[in-house]
């Protein structure tokens, strides 16, 4: 049975989750680990079932026609108790691995005995191969670390009695198929193989422990323990969003929806759903721009001439215009007021004198404006009054 090791994130190492609308899916899990030429990833393994030795596979994917190479080590900071491998300690000597550009797993060349209730550590530097300069634009995606079974040391696989399994075993590829990501449909004879070994690994089945808000029953498949998971929800045990929802609850998880234009990327939080916005943009799927600018997603600053801080984020009108002014951009006067409210024409709006001022009892006008030679207000009068 193979066991996917989780990694932490770490300083030039990013979680990626690749698009995979017309492509094949080559990932496990939640994405890639997305690393930098010349960075380090370490995986956590704490979830062995059996004392014995295993075999690691390191899927991944590189961005281009380059070979690289991982310098890997495995440690341990707890001794090793169990009858199989107490005598034998985790070596932290560093060693080499090729990764072929052309390859997508590589089986690396030493096997560790590893035993459960111990928590290990698998350090890894990833480097394109045969350079000593590092370049920071190069990166390679990294699925998983998978720790393959040597079943040979399972009891029911010793003797003459086990060899008609284990000739099935390699006859028919079993174990084979977990190296691929994702593993290909296990062959009849395969799946009754597999789950005597998942059995003698364990113990016997295993319950489904199906989460009972994301999955849609108690029961899950009888090879791999896969519940049936609601909209949007992934895990065995479906107990997580999928990569691009957030929300997890009784109806499952909600699509992320980020502005392809405005965010980062597609994920979002996972609880409150919030998209990680480019700079400039805003909203919880960073489809609008920032307070002040208008014309998503080509935001651009409100012109306002200082008399206004919002505009229509669709048409860039300003709103609520003060200093007595009006127009798109506040550029103009409000009627009853004359002057150049133009930023940096240095006047003000002012009130018409026609002859007391709007709002007064006296003020009989409707608007007003300076004669450009004589600079006299000449007023515009309400129905019925004359400024004669």
């Amino acid at each position: 049975r193979a066991k996917v090791c989780r990694f932490p994130a770490q300083p030039d190492v990013e979680e990626v989750v690749p698009d995979s609308a017309g492509r094949m899916v080559t990932w496990t899990g939640l994405g890639f680990a997305r690393v930098r030429d010349g960075a380090g990833l370490t995986f956590r393994v704490d979830n062995v079932p059996y004392p014995m030795d295993y075999e690691l596979l390191l899927r991944y994917e590189p961005e281009s026609a380059e070979d690289w190479e991982a310098v890997v080590s495995v440690s341990s900071r707890v001794l090793p108790t169990s009858s199989r491998c107490g005598n034998l300690l985790p070596s932290e000597q560093m060693y080499r691995e090729s990764l072929p550009h052309s390859q997508r797993y590589v089986l690396l060349s030493r096997p560790f005995c590893f035993e459960p209730s111990t928590p290990y550590e698998v350090t890894m530097r990833l480097q394109r191969a045969g350079v000593t300069q590092r370049h920071p634009g190069a990166f390679i995606l990294i699925d998983s670390l998978v720790l393959l079974p040597r079943v040979s040391e399972l009891p029911g696989f010793h003797g003459a009695e086990a060899a008609a399994r284990q000739e099935e075993l390699e006859r028919y590829q079993c174990l084979e198929v977990f190296r691929m990501a994702p593993p290909h449909p296990l062959a009849q004879a395969c799946a009754r193989l597999v789950c005597s070994v998942s059995a003698l690994m364990h113990g016997g089945a295993l319950p489904c422990q199906c989460d009972p808000q994301g999955s849609r029953s108690s029961e899950c498949q009888v090879q791999g323990g896969q519940c049936e998971c609601k909209p949007h929800v992934i895990g065995r045990r479906c107990d997580h969003c999928a990569p691009g929802s957030y929300g997890f609850g009784p109806l499952g998880c909600t699509p992320c929806t980020c502005s392809p234009e405005g965010s980062v990327s597609q994920l979002c939080d996972k609880v409150s759903g919030q998209c990680r916005c480019q700079p400039g943009t805003v909203g919880r799927q960073c489809d609008q721009c920032q307070p002040g600018h208008w014309g998503f997603p080509a935001c651009r600053p409100c012109q306002c001439n200082g008399h206004a801080e919002e505009c229509d984020p669709r048409t860039g009108t300003c709103l609520r215009c003060r200093d007595h002014t009006s127009g798109r951009h506040c550029e103009r006067c409000q009627d009853g007021y004359y002057g150049n409210p133009v930023l940096g024409s240095g006047q003000q709006c002012r009130p018409c004198p026609c002859p007391g001022y709007p709002g007064t009892r006296h003020y009989h006008g409707s608007a007003c404006r300076a004669d450009d030679e004589t600079h006299h207000i000449v007023c515009l009068c309400a129905p019925g009054y004359t400024g004669e």
